[in-house]
């Protein structure tokens, strides 16, 4: 069964030992206050707490409720946005600069799980980014320029390859990237509390913030029962910024995606299918991602809306599975099935820097958050603690204006755009 305050999910329902957090019912005073308790709220307190700083941090509901503690556990470098548009937007080195922040960001992530021994595993490496394009040359040359470009360490797949692995006509190519890796998110995110709570950060669950404002020289944070008075805040509220700060709100909209996982199947079957531990997603805008799961389940996502929350979720991706491997009709059956909300801004970059001194925002990570959330929490947490300024990196992709109530409505205009490109170019 589930853990109070958490929605139903296989990552719910396989935590284990968890730890829950008082509410705050007091004023308090801490050097930083951090407002949201997902991986980029958790990933900024550890930092600044490792950097000897009195952390705070207030959670509305409980911490990894949002998409931090539902997604699909892919530890991957880079950004939603690729390689391609960072190349045109920034040039070559400011490029390089930007993703080489989430390959250390993912070392970051292995040190803690190891220094803080945190029990989110099964950790296993690889992740398979595959074709529905018969395009070898063309593959060969993004690993090549990527590899060139951004020392990624990609490698290559043929046919014969990828259809070993994924025994499916669908995929003709793939890149493998052995440095990315998977792991239980939810596990992680109380990991990273327990070890915020060892450093003696303060946690505290089911304190929404009802109100933020300057108070002299300080920072007055307030909750109903309690209040934060503090020299910095921070908000990492992803999408759930909207009563606390409206131009936070207004620079990106709100995308949901979906996630099935089955019950488990006999190993046979997962053999004549997906027949290996990598996480594997592919190359389409409209993406497939999937990995294979302990006991003989598999996790299957995909999809994207902006407002709609359909009633057949499990159904939905039954459907996506059986259209790339139609052996598993009839075996496959959905136990568990769940959507997730994600903060898109239009450039598809995290939204990361300074309002005014003191206010700082961490947001917008697009479904490609466990990586970049960590460079969040680490360029916030070294500018706070120390004055360090690479959180400027991200100055170019700024709060622009995501179309305010309408933006959602454009932004699934482009959604249906780009998936009607995705049936023209690959059926």
């Amino acid at each position: 069964m589930s853990f109070a305050g958490y929605i139903d999910t296989y990552y719910a329902d396989t935590l284990g030992r968890e730890k829950s957090y008082r509410p705050l019912h007091a004023p308090i005073d801490a050097d930083v206050c951090i407002v949201g308790g997902g991986f980029a709220g958790l990933n900024t307190a550890l930092s600044l707490a490792e950097r000897g700083r009195n952390v705070a941090l207030l959670e509305g509901k409980r911490i990894g409720w949002g998409s931090s503690g539902r997604n699909a556990g892919f530890v991957a470098k880079g950004y939603a946005a690729d390689e391609a548009y960072l190349l045109k937007k920034l040039g070559l080195e400011m490029a390089r600069e930007i993703i080489t922040l989430t390959q250390n960001a993912r070392r970051k992530i292995q040190e803690r799980i190891a220094t803080y021994n945190i029990d989110c595993g099964p950790v296993i490496p690889g992740v398979l980014t595959a074709s529905w394009r018969d395009n070898d040359a063309e593959m060969r040359d993004y690993v090549k320029q990527s590899n060139d470009n951004f020392n990624t360490g990609f490698e290559f797949w043929n046919r014969e390859q990828i259809r070993e692995a994924c025994k499916t006509d669908k995929y003709y190519n793939a890149v493998y990237s052995p440095q990315d890796f998977q792991f239980h998110p939810l596990r992680y995110v109380h990991g990273l509390a327990a070890a915020l709570e060892s450093k003696g950060g303060q946690i505290f669950e089911n304190s929404p913030v009802i109100k933020i404002e300057k108070e002299g020289m300080h920072w007055r944070v307030a909750t109903q029962t309690g209040s934060v008075r503090c020299n910095h805040v921070v908000l990492a509220c992803s999408v759930y910024i909207e009563k606390l700060d409206r131009r936070l709100a207004a620079a990106s909209f709100p995308v949901q995606t979906y996630i099935m996982v089955t019950k488990p199947m006999a190993e046979e079957a997962l053999a004549a299918s997906i027949n290996t531990r990598c996480a594997i997603s592919d190359m389409r805008f409209c993406s497939d991602y999937y990995r294979r799961l302990d006991g003989g389940r598999v996790l299957w996502g995909g999809r994207v809306a902006l407002w709609s929350n359909p009633k057949d979720i499990a159904g939905m991706m039954q459907s996506d599975m059986f259209r790339v491997y139609p052996q598993l009709k009839g075996i496959a059956e959905p136990e568990y099935s769940w959507a997730g909300l994600l903060a898109y801004a239009p450039h598809k970059m995290p939204q990361i820097g300074e309002i005014e001194p003191g206010y700082w925002y961490a947001t917008g990570f697009g479904g490609h958050g466990i990586a970049p959330t960590t460079v969040a929490g680490e360029v916030v947490a070294a500018a706070i603690a120390g004055g360090d300024d690479t959180y400027k990196h991200f100055s170019p992709f700024g709060l622009g204006y995501a179309g305010g109530k309408l933006g959602k409505y454009v932004a699934q205009l482009v959604y249906w755009w780009w998936r009607a490109r995705d049936h023209i170019s690959v059926g």
